[in-house]
């Protein structure tokens, strides 16, 4: 069943067993558990179905302290959440997402990164990261590079065991998307109410069990939702301001005693540098480091840093991708040729067209290739995968770019706090207070000069930086990756939620998604997110 809030009448009042508020990926996961279960579920979405530009704009807020992106573009609400932004390459014109576990590392208490540690192993999650498998409809768990290498695709031939080879696996975004929010609303025990935004999560006199939750249709219209147990499924920033915002009965927020709501908030720096082969035969030898499909799954390889090296030297966790790219002149003339376009497009004036026109011709030799083999791909000359496959494409390019990211340290001052600007329902908007410590900066140089050598040693290249010592900067500061804000810890003092995601000191109220890492390791967080999720409704059908 399918209910639109703004169609209920002021103040009624709607009853459940489970609700869970979210949509996305984590959401929907948990719903498809509870399927054709003897229990009622409902399912509570912001927005609709489509996209709408004034629910979107609940979402705005601003950053304190080191740059970052516009928050309002770092999440979506709209049923099926932010998987709707996914890019990554699924195939032609088929996006999806980038899928890969944590490490063990990730999970270990490391003594050189404070705060770091999960209440369980990588082991004991192994099993919900293979049924994710089936989730997100990828190939087998396995990420060893000898389970996808082939003839034509083969590992980089490093020197020493500190740095080598592992894999990704890329997943389609329509099952979020399209078929699994068609499977929920089909189920005849889950009812999904659309545009319904809650504004405040209500406990009893106690504050330690959640009667209700009070939700705004719009902002003159709001009603009740009953349950015997929630599950916050909103995402790292407004799980966080959610629980935050529930501050009438308690001063700090549901769940924030001990002052650790909204704190340790992880994002994953991004730093690039140019690897110059020594020979040009390297752009051959690198299939298995584009997005390839083998075996019916597209796949691909990343270059690491041994878990050993990072425990003997207290590197945080880090991996690389590799893309080709033109000469830096070829690069200034593709931009300029996209300003032309648009300046066409904008129909601008024609000296402001014509004004980047030298440039243009600078790099001719390489927008004529890249438009050729664009036509005989029919694909964008611009995709960052799908470059290995031609034998002759590769020649119109001459370098790598090395684009990274690195785990960032959690730090109790980089949170999310309750802005004073509010939003058309008058709830405070989300602050992001976020700088990087001494801790990142330092991983990022030791990282830098470790590849370095590494290409260096094995005859492939050499690494170029963009950014020195003495004029430090990341490239991008953040991946929209929100994690930590309602950490996992058994110590009530150290994280929000216990190592079954049921906040401290709330009988009946779990939390799910990224917010729950204690520490961001370097993989895409989706994987873990839905392994995550699987597992909470595991232990949410033992309560019922």
């Amino acid at each position: 069943m399918i209910i639109d809030a703004r169609s209920l009448s002021p103040e009624e009042t709607l009853e459940t067993h489970v609700c869970i508020i979210g949509s996305g990926p984590s959401g929907l996961t948990i719903a498809r558990e509870f399927a054709n279960q003897n229990f009622q579920v409902a399912v509570l979405e912001s927005g609709g179905f489509e996209f709408d530009p004034e629910i979107q704009s609940l979402s705005d807020g601003n950053a304190v302290g080191d740059a970052y992106p516009v928050v309002s573009s770092t999440r979506l609400r709209q049923f099926g959440g932010t998987s709707h932004t996914w890019e990554g390459q699924n195939g032609y014109q088929e996006y999806g997402f980038r899928c890969l576990p944590l490490d063990e590392i990730d999970f270990e208490q490391r003594d050189w990164l404070p705060y770091s540690g999960w209440p369980f192993t990588k082991k004991h999650l192994d099993p919900f990261y293979e049924r994710a498998h089936q989730v997100c409809q990828i190939g087998p768990y396995a990420y060893k590079p000898e389970d996808w290498e082939d003839r034509r695709a083969v590992r980089l031939p490093f020197k020493s065991d500190r740095i080598g080879t592992s894999m990704s696996q890329y997943a389609p975004r329509y099952p979020f998307t399209e078929e699994y929010p068609r499977q929920i609303r089909q189920t005849d025990n889950i009812t999904t109410i659309i545009y319904g935004t809650v504004v405040e999560i209500v406990t009893d006199e106690s504050n330690q069990t959640v009667t209700s939750l009070r939700i705004a249709a719009s902002k003159d219209k709001q009603f009740w939702l009953k349950a015997k147990i929630f599950i916050l499924a909103t995402g790292g920033l407004e799980n966080a301001r959610l629980l935050l915002a529930s501050n009438q009965q308690q001063t700090l927020g549901l769940g924030n005693q001990n002052d650790v709501v909204g704190r340790y908030f992880m994002d994953r720096p991004i730093l690039s540098c140019s690897l110059i082969p020594y020979d040009h035969r390297l752009l051959e030898q690198t299939a298995l480091y584009d997005i390839y499909r083998t075996k019916g799954i597209p796949v691909m390889a990343r270059v690491r840093l041994s878990e050993e090296l990072m425990r003997q030297e207290h590197i945080l966790n880090n991996g690389a991708q590799l893309f080709p790219r033109p000469q830096e002149r070829q690069r200034k003339a593709t931009l300029a040729l996209r300003s032309m376009i648009l300046a066409i497009r904008d129909r601008k004036p024609l000296q402001d067209i014509t004004k980047n026109l030298s440039t243009v011709l600078s790099g001719s030799d390489y927008i004529l290739a890249a438009g050729f083999w664009a036509g005989i791909r029919k694909i964008p000359a611009l995709r960052r995968g799908d470059w290995s496959y031609l034998p002759y494409e590769k020649m119109r390019f001459s370098q790598f770019e090395i684009f990274y990211q690195l785990e960032q340290a959690p730090d109790p001052n980089n949170r999310i706090t309750l802005s004073a600007e509010k939003d058309f329902l008058g709830q405070n908007k989300v602050e992001i207070q976020w700088r990087l410590n001494p801790i990142d900066i330092q991983n990022a140089i030791r990282v830098q000069e470790i590849w370095a050598e590494e290409f260096d040693k094995a005859g492939l290249g050499k690494l170029e930086f963009a950014n020195k010592r003495e004029n430090w900067k990341f490239e991008n500061l953040a991946m929209h990756h929100h994690m930590g804000t309602t950490r996992m810890n058994n110590d009530p003092k150290q994280g929000v939620v216990d190592a079954n995601c049921k906040v401290h000191g709330v009988s009946n109220l779990f939390v799910a998604g990224s917010s729950v890492f204690p520490t961001a390791g370097y993989s895409n967080p989706t994987l873990t997110i839905i392994a995550l999720s699987l597992r909470l409704a595991d232990h949410i059908k033992t309560l019922i």
